[in-house]
């Protein structure tokens, strides 16, 4: 099975993804977007797990996790990788103790490495993806990403909502032709 561990989003904070969702879509770039719903902040990646493997996970993620308290953060300013002038993810940026979600991705994948989890190559970047620019089809021209950079420059500053994010979630991600279904197996409150 397909899964991840992710820090939840609140109502308002999903709320506020999809107004910006709806102000990027005119752009008319090729953009599959992210159904606000399913809107979470990834701490984990852990790709295709034996659910065999679910209690160990869990187990683990519980020791990291125990003791730590749930950071104040902001929903803050869109923008893209790798740059907002050539866009590939478009994403809604975090602010506040991002310091403290940094650590608890560190924390998270400490704990997931001994179970054969490979640790991420990347920096981690806290941010929401709202979006990715899809590929051309073969033998044909993709539409310009330069009104999706301009509105993405419209909204770098774009002020969202303050929130304690106090929800880390053991996601199960079902594949779909419509988007995928994401499952819950397991729910820490952080203090």
């Amino acid at each position: 099975m397909r899964s991840f561990i992710a820090l939840e989003m609140p109502p308002e904070v999903k709320e506020f993804a999809a107004g910006l969702i709806q102000e990027l879509k005119p752009s008319g770039a090729d953009v599959k977007w992210v159904q606000p719903v399913n809107l979470h902040l990834t701490l984990k990646f852990l790709g295709e797990v034996d659910p065999g493997a679910t209690a160990d996970i869990i187990t683990a993620l519980d020791s990291a996790l125990d003791g730590r308290t749930a950071p104040g953060l902001n929903a803050v300013g869109c923008g893209a990788f790798p740059k907002p002038l050539a866009p590939k993810v478009v994403w809604l940026g975090l602010g506040g103790q991002t310091d403290m979600v940094a650590q608890m991705a560190k924390a998270v994948e400490t704990a997931m490495e001994p179970l054969g989890f490979e640790p991420e190559k990347r920096a981690f970047k806290p941010h929401l993806t709202l979006g990715r620019v899809r590929r051309p089809r073969r033998g044909r021209k993709a539409p310009s990403t330069a009104p999706l950079s301009r509105a993405l420059a419209a909204l770098a500053d774009a002020a969202g909502p303050s929130f304690e994010a106090d929800q880390v979630v053991l996601i199960k991600s079902t594949l779909t032709s419509s988007g995928p279904i994401y499952e819950s197996l397991h729910r820490v409150t952080l203090g």
